[in-house]
């Protein structure tokens, strides 16, 4: 799935702007281990904390409304990703999430699993929500990263 991406990024010429949060990195990491990766990647910001992504992503009214787990802040987080970007054709990639109880008991109420991510490109927006119960904190990032390069696959 992830080589059948980068061909898409590559022949349409498309760039990746990224967002993470609850993946601290590993998304764009599995982009960035790759030779060539700068054919296709514009830049990737981990926004982990409430404070960043008001500072960095533009979200301090959102997250005045919003659970920072959520729907809305994973859509805007991908379409704000973008306005650094120089490039004319970029995706904005994002995720927010709870990957252990930790953050459940101090930042959201949604339970541990619950993993919001998003993708825009062409002035669309698509967004998913995954629930992944009873797993470990690492199978969650795993799994998230899975589901955000099928979410990619499904829009180039």
């Amino acid at each position: 799935m992830k080589k059948e991406l980068i061909t898409k990024l590559k022949k349409k010429n498309i760039k990746l702007c990224i967002a993470e949060s609850m993946t601290g990195g590993n998304f764009a990491y599995e982009f960035i281990k790759n030779k060539g990766a700068s054919d296709y990647i514009d830049y990737s910001l981990v926004c982990y904390s409430k404070d960043s992504k008001k500072i960095f992503l533009n979200l301090e009214n959102d997250l005045k409304k919003n659970d920072v787990v959520s729907e809305n802040i994973a859509k805007k987080m991908a379409i704000n990703i973008t306005s650094y970007s120089k490039h004319h054709k970029t995706m904005g990639v994002s995720c927010t999430g709870l990957a252990s109880d930790f953050l459940n008991k101090n930042l959201s109420k949604m339970s541990t699993g619950t993993v919001f991510f998003a993708a825009y490109f062409n002035k669309n927006i698509r967004v998913r929500k995954k629930v992944f119960k009873g797993l470990a904190r690492n199978q969650i990032i795993s799994r998230t990263i899975k589901e955000m390069i099928i979410l990619c696959n499904s829009f180039v």
